[in-house]
């Protein structure tokens, strides 16, 4: 909290934790800003606090900032923050010396978060932060490429808030110790020219003083109208969960913060005893000799596991069940896109071969003409007035047929987490919608849904085409 650095202003306290972090003025420096109020206090914190540390014209600090436009919301809000991040930058430029900032605009292809998440089976939010990521990797190898100190900092603006429904989040979802730690303070990754630290300066600031500050400012910030929407989790926590903890327990915060700094000391014990162990890579998977595995302690066993998870890239959530099965070394496993093996005296990591995965298909639609599947052609045909009809024709040569449905629009094979709307306003999940109507198991991830891709930010499911595969229609 920002109280409890004493007489030390906003701005030096955020300079300060940079510092910690190795960064000296005139470092390559980027920010990630999204034009939200997190982010716009760590802009102006930032340049005002490198402001206040130079003392003569001999330094000179750039600042690149990197905004991203994720197209999953509609047009006005979504490049409008990046249009507001922009002229933001441009005011800082104006009023500052021997500071220069610069603004970058990312734009994503429409549809690539949906495409995304559809493909690592993780939901919207982690398809997002995936790909945003990717964009400031980029950019920051690009940076490097023309500069002569191959280290880059990385300012993000996670705060108090965040740190605390993460904790919350992965509780909820039973993470292991390493999980408990929960959003670090610095994260250091080695890119192919040269060093990034991801450095966090508002981690131990509440979103309350971020605003209180930004109103003694007089600045600005936008509000991103989806985190009002309760069907994210990280939402439904922030909305519903944290204020009936703050109304009913006093003082959980401290709690809960005291427990993730447990977390890093058991964390980093772990980490240390297991330092001398690495996977094997071949072009199979990773492997460690059994006998190896076999002679480590549970936590230790479950700590290498999820390192090994990590390196194979699974994009699934892997279970603590699953982590005791493989740690038992009894049987073969085979579940959550892994396969754990016991082989000449070696435990085998490997990416599970299924076929459901082959059957993932994912298409946007945005003209008229003829789309392949595997299972069959859609041919979509304009109606005039932005809406089309539709006439799937199956391998076996059967015709179907939808009508009205508004382009553009995706065409794909459901994810767990898809909903659609009931003729009470009610949302079911399509995996309820599927039992009812009795899909055997091998159709569930053929059966194409059909979602919107309005540009105002409305991409419900508007038809669930179970006909196709001899089942009911679901059409809102």
């Amino acid at each position: 909290m920002i109280e409890s650095i004493g007489s030390k202003t906003f701005n030096s306290h955020v300079i300060d934790k940079l510092i910690e972090n190795g960064f000296h003025i005139g470092d390559c420096l980027c920010l990630g800003v999204s034009g939200g109020a997190d982010s716009i206090c760590l802009l102006t914190s930032i340049v005002k606090g490198i402001e206040d540390r130079i003392e003569n014209d001999s330094l000179f600090q750039i600042i690149n900032v990197i905004t991203v436009d994720h197209k999953i919301r509609s047009e006005e809000e979504s490049s409008g923050d990046c249009k507001f991040v922009s002229r933001y930058c441009e005011e800082l430029n104006e009023k500052v010396k021997n500071i220069k900032i610069n603004c970058i605009v990312e734009e994503l292809k429409k549809g690539q978060v949906l495409h995304t998440a559809e493909v690592r089976k993780k939901g919207i939010e982690d398809a997002a932060r995936y790909l945003r990521y990717q964009v400031f990797e980029k950019n920051a190898s690009l940076l490097l490429d023309s500069s002569e100190n191959k280290k880059i900092f990385f300012a993000l603006a996670h705060n108090q808030n965040d740190q605390l429904e993460t904790l919350i989040m992965r509780f909820l979802s039973g993470s292991s110790v390493s999980g408990r730690s929960g959003i670090l303070n610095s994260r250091t990754i080695e890119l192919k020219n040269g060093t990034l630290n991801y450095v966090r300066p508002l981690l131990d600031v509440s979103r309350k003083e971020i605003e209180t500050y930004l109103n003694a400012e007089k600045v600005l910030w936008r509000t991103d109208s989806t985190n009002t929407d309760n069907k994210y989790l990280r939402n439904n926590i922030r909305n519903t969960l944290i204020p009936l903890l703050d109304e009913n327990f006093p003082g959980w915060k401290n709690s809960v913060i005291s427990g993730r700094e447990k977390a890093l000391y058991e964390n980093s014990f772990i980490e240390k005893s297991i330092q001398s162990l690495e996977w094997k890579k071949t072009n199979e998977g990773l492997w460690i000799e059994a006998d190896v595995f076999d002679n480590l302690d549970f936590v230790q066993k479950e700590h290498f596991l999820y390192k090994g998870f990590d390196l194979l890239e699974t994009g699934e959530r892997i279970p603590f069940s699953f982590i005791k099965q493989i740690s038992r070394m009894s049987d073969n496993c085979c579940k959550f896109g892994v396969e754990a093996v016991y082989e000449d005296n070696k435990l085998w990591l490997k990416k599970q071969k299924n076929n459901v995965t082959i059957y993932g298909f994912f298409d946007i639609i945005e003209e008229e003409g003829l789309y392949t599947f595997d299972f069959g052609k859609l041919h979509v045909r304009n109606s005039g007035s932005g809406f089309a009809e539709l006439e799937f024709v199956t391998n076996e040569g059967h015709l179907h047929y939808l009508s009205n449905v508004k382009l553009p629009f995706v065409f794909r094979s459901r994810q767990i987490s898809d909903t659609v709307l009931t003729k009470t306003k009610g949302k079911k999940s399509v995996s309820d919608v599927l039992s009812d109507f009795k899909v055997n198991v091998e159709h569930k991830n053929l059966i194409p849904v059909i979602q919107k891709l309005d540009s105002d930010g409305d991409n419900n499911i508007v038809a669930v085409w179970g006909e196709i595969f001899g089942y009911s229609n679901w059409i809102v």
